[in-house]
């Protein structure tokens, strides 16, 4: 078999976690592979753990001959996916694993898709249990806008690999049900178990005796505790409880609160001792269920290939479990009867009822934990990379031509012309069109730039009248001959190979429009002197159209197209408000173009401090927003309108009360607008305060009217009635000082 370079890619390893099923999974395939003669790296793109730090399992794997990288970063997924890409792109490996959960292999997807890198690399992707799936099964409603993003980068996850896999036959079909499109080669490939597990052999099925029945999984209402524990209680009211109950495994939450208080009350009429156990590995638990007169009960809502289902099996574990998901496919077909229950509480205590009488045996798994290791080592060693499109080739390279508007700013605008100056990319023109400026340095820059455009070609033209972006952009691309565009505002900053990175792209994706990650900075000083590693903390992902109905997560207005996406979408639309690339980007994701954002800085984006989007008055940010939600309204049936606005407006309702998002710009309210923003609108209180206000700036006969209708407001409160008098008494004595 041919030494390949395998990298695991994951967010759940066993060692700094302490016990995932998917952690399990990754750590099998790691040995399994090394034990093939491949060269193993595990690459760990966060810095969390559970157990001991980071830098004691990178020496406890290199000792076992796996090279186990953390990378110590903190953030959202996309952002430790993002550092996991920055990782990998140095590198070279034969086959790259990832799991599908919390979308950490979205951008290496995007980068072997858009030429980036990864062209002699398989990309695999591993389907173990997708956000929403999980939401679904757990009772879980979403509650934040990133758990889209990661429904979105999840299935960019699947839909860009080059082969998936999943450990059940349910699971893909589930992925396909749930409108993923899975890539030609996928395949079910059953998990295996880590080095160390004892597997049996086995045996012929011996009933042993049952006394005590003991929960296996997180104390959790998808782990199905609320439907063991009315189970139990139906054999308690039949007379025939067991002798003892054990709940194995991490303690979560029931109905929003805590599980050890709910069980206080789902056990209060139980007569047999039970307990809780929860601070065994994966290796105690087993040690603990194998002990005699013990059955393992598993009560999922739905499960993948859980792990303690093939341990049990393996291990010779007596047990029950629930005929869900993809438990069925792991357990021998003639122990179907015997191992597995309808899900319900009838069933289950129907069932631990006969073993509790007749006793239980082990079960046969439907695959040996050998032949799962031969299957994936036969899968690792035929695997190869699929052929890619051939590249387009040219006989000249593409002409780019640049599209920037500007009003009034040309100490920023010289630094962004000399960047467009610096561009790798041969073949390219600008078209600056200045929006009626008035600032008479602005003039005079603009008037000293001509001979220079006209020298190499570019266009310097003007608007009549101040437009704004959409129809200065329009006026740019009417001017332009390229057959791609790039817009660019006269305040940021282009690395010198951000067009030609563009273009590559284009080319080998065949992308109609991209974006890409920027860097910020602050004010109006130069841009920074080099680039950096990561992007701020505003991270786009790319056409998520579910995401983009409530926040443009697709890229900035620094964005590239084929002229004839922007021909086909009619280019920006013309309001006199924000959130032209917002509306653009969604729309065109929404229309069936092909849009990509890279994962790559290729951009300094400017940040006016106090002087953006909060500066403006409410029914802006209003028409704004609704700007952007346009695109997704219209592609929606007319009744369900009215249902989206609701749910786009109260989110971003919920984000003007806190502060966050455009209004976390604003300036800060004065100890006035706390003061009495504290107090009921329309009552005495309230305007009491603005008196008070008001008479401490020296505007008394204003502070005597308003004290005069608090007193209307509440007429005989003592309170008001003493504060209107110390008011008044001020303004006498302020008066009588005054006097000659």
């Amino acid at each position: 078999m041919r030494r390949q370079r395998i990298c695991l890619l994951t967010l759940d390893f066993v060692g700094p976690v302490r016990n995932g099923g998917m952690g399990t999974a990754f750590l099998a395939c790691a040995e399994a592979f090394r034990d093939a003669g491949h060269e193993v790296t595990v690459l760990y793109p966060a810095a969390y753990t559970e157990t001991l730090p980071l830098t004691h399992w990178r020496a406890h794997y290199a000792a076992c001959g796996i090279e186990f990288v953390p990378l110590h970063m903190t953030g959202l997924e996309k952002e430790l996916g993002y550092g996991a890409w920055q990782w990998i792109k140095s590198r070279q490996f034969d086959a790259i694993h990832f799991h599908e959960m919390r979308g950490i292999g979205h951008w290496l997807t995007v980068a072997k898709r858009c030429g980036l890198g990864l062209r002699d690399t398989a990309l695999v992707c591993q389907v173990h249990s997708p956000t929403l799936w999980h939401f679904a099964h757990s009772g879980n409603f979403m509650r934040h806008l990133e758990e889209l993003e990661l429904d979105w980068m999840e299935r960019s996850s699947v839909e860009g690999a080059d082969v998936v896999i999943a450990p059940s036959r349910y699971m893909l079909a589930e992925v396909a049900r749930m409108g993923w499109r899975l890539p030609p080669r996928h395949d079910v490939l059953p998990n295996m178990l880590p080095q160390g597990f004892p597997a049996r052999a086995p045996e012929a099925a011996t009933a042993r005796p049952v006394e005590e029945l003991v929960f296996f999984g997180r104390l959790e209402a998808r782990k199905g505790l609320d439907l063991f524990c009315d189970a139990v209680s139906r054999l308690q009211a039949e007379g025939r409880p067991p002798a003892r109950v054990t709940f194995l495994g991490k303690v979560g939450h029931m109905e929003r609160c805590h599980a050890l208080a709910w069980l206080a009350e789902a056990t209060a009429g139980w007569s047999f001792p039970w307990q809780v156990v929860n601070d065994r590995d994966v290796a105690g638990a087993r040690d603990y269920l194998s002990q005699p007169g013990r059955l393992a009960i598993i009560a999922s809502a739905m499960e993948n290939a859980p792990y303690a289902v093939i341990e049990c099996l393996a291990a010779g574990i007596p047990l029950l479990a629930p005929e869900v998901g993809g438990i069925p496919e792991l357990v021998a077909a003639e122990d179907h009867a015997r191992l597995l229950y309808p899900r319900h509480p009838r069933a289950l205590a129907a069932a631990m009822g006969r073993a509790l009488e007749h006793g239980m045996a082990p079960g046969r798994a439907a695959v040996t934990a050998q032949e799962a290791r031969e299957a994936w080592l036969g899968f690792q060693g035929g695997l190869s990379v699929p052929p890619a499109a051939p590249a387009l080739l040219r006989d000249a390279p593409p002409l780019v031509s640049v599209c920037m508007g500007s009003f009034n700013r040309h100490d920023t605008l010289a630094d962004a012309i000399a960047s467009i100056e610096a561009q790798t990319h041969p073949a390219l023109e600008l078209i600056l069109v200045d929006d009626a400026s008035t600032a008479p340095a602005t003039l005079a820059f603009l008037d000293a730039l001509r001979p220079r455009f006209a020298a190499r070609g570019w266009k310097l033209l003007r608007n009549a009248e101040n437009s704004w972006q959409g129809i200065t952009r329009h006026h740019a691309v009417d001017a332009a001959q390229g057959e791609f565009l790039l817009f660019m505002d006269d305040d940021n900053f282009a690395w010198p190979d951000e067009v030609a990175t563009f273009v590559a792209a284009a080319l080998h994706s065949g992308a109609d429009v991209l974006s890409c990650q920027n860097q910020v900075f602050h004010g109006g000083g130069r841009p920074p002197p080099a680039r950096a590693t990561r992007p701020g903390r505003w991270v786009p992902i790319g056409p998520a159209p579910a995401v983009g109905a409530f926040a443009n997560m697709m890229g900035d207005a620094n964005m590239f197209m084929r002229r004839d996406a922007w021909d086909r979408m009619g280019g920006f639309t013309r309001d006199r408000a924000y959130f032209e690339d917002w509306e653009f980007l969604q729309a065109a994701a929404l229309a069936g173009l092909k849009v990509e954002c890279l994962p790559e800085i290729l951009y300094c984006y400017r940040i006016w401090d106090g002087a953006q989007t909060a500066a403006h008055a409410a029914d802006f940010l209003y028409r704004s927003h609704a700007r952007a939600l346009r695109p997704t309204l219209e592609a929606m049936p007319e009744p369900l309108r009215p249902a989206l606005r609701f749910a786009v407006e109260r989110h971003l309702a919920g984000m003007q009360a806190r502060r966050e998002g455009y209004w976390a710009r604003g300036l800060p309210l004065s100890g006035e607008q706390t003061l009495i923003g504290d107090f009921a609108p329309n009552g005495a209180e309230a305007m009491l305060a603005l008196a008070e206000a008001v008479a401490v700036a020296g505007r008394d006969e204003t502070a005597a009217l308003l004290a005069e209708q608090a007193c209307r407001l509440s007429p005989g409160h003592p309170e008001v009635t003493a504060r209107v008098a110390a008011l008044q008494s001020a303004r006498a004595s302020t008066s009588s000082t005054a006097s000659p």
